[in-house]
C-alpha cells in the first residue's frame, strides 16, 4: 500500500513554492512595468467614482473616461510588443529542445544502444527547462496584461454608459420645468 512520506512531500511543496515565488516576482515586476499607469487610473476610479456613496460629478467621470481611453491606447501598443517576447521565447525553447534532441551526445545510452523516443524527449525537455520556463513567464505576463486591458476596456465602457445616462438625465431635467409650466398653464386655462 502507498504511504505518503510527509517530509518528502513537504520538501517538494517547499521547492515548488520557492520557484513559484521567484517566477511570480518576475511576472509581477514585468506586468507592472507595462500596466502601472493603468493600475493607478483604475485605483483612482475606484476611490473617486465607485467607492463614494454620492454619485461622482460628471466632470470627474469625463476626466477618467478620457484618461483611461488615452492610457489604453498606449498600453495596447505595448501589449503587442510583449507578444513578441512570448513568441520569440517560445521559439528559443523549441530550438533548445530540438538541438539537444538531435545532438549526438544523447543519441546513445551508456551501453551504446540507441535511445527511445521517450528517452530522447525526456532528456531534451530536461535540457531545455530554463528556456521553457522563460517562455512560460512571458506567456503569463502577456495573458495578464491582456486581461487587464480587457478589464480596463470594460470600465471604459461602463464610464461611457454612465456619462450617456447622466447626459440624458440632465437633458430631461432641463426640459421638465418648461413642460411642467406649459401643462400648468393649459390646466389653468381649462378651469375657466
Amino acid at each position: 500500500m502507498f504511504s505518503i512520506d510527509e517530509e518528502k512531500l513537504n520538501e517538494k511543496i517547499k521547492n515548488v513554492e520557492i520557484n513559484v515565488d521567484y517566477a511570480s516576482k518576475i511576472i509581477d515586476e514585468t506586468v507592472s512595468s507595462y500596466t502601472c499607469h493603468l493600475d493607478t487610473i483604475l485605483a483612482k476610479i475606484y476611490t473617486d467614482i465607485i467607492e463614494p456613496s454620492e454619485p461622482a460629478p460628471i466632470e470627474v467621470i469625463e476626466k477618467y473616461f478620457l484618461t483611461l481611453s488615452n492610457n489604453l491606447y498606449f498600453v495596447g501598443e505595448k501589449v503587442e510588443k510583449l507578444g513578441i517576447y512570448d513568441s520569440i521565447s517560445k521559439s528559443v525553447a523549441k530550438e533548445a529542445f530540438n538541438n539537444f534532441y538531435m545532438s549526438d551526445e544523447i543519441s546513445l545510452d551508456e551501453k551504446g544502444k540507441k535511445r527511445t523516443v521517450a528517452e530522447l524527449t525526456a532528456l531534451s525537455e530536461n535540457a531545455s527547462i530554463y528556456e521553457q520556463t522563460v517562455n512560460d513567464i512571458y506567456n503569463k505576463v502577456y495573458k495578464i496584461v491582456k486581461a487587464k486591458i480587457s478589464s480596463a476596456e470594460n470600465m471604459c465602457s461602463a464610464l461611457s454608459k454612465i456619462l450617456s445616462r447622466r447626459m440624458s438625465e440632465m437633458q430631461l431635467s432641463a426640459m421638465q420645468p418648461a413642460t411642467f409650466n406649459e401643462r400648468k398653464i393649459l390646466n389653468e386655462g381649462e378651469m375657466f
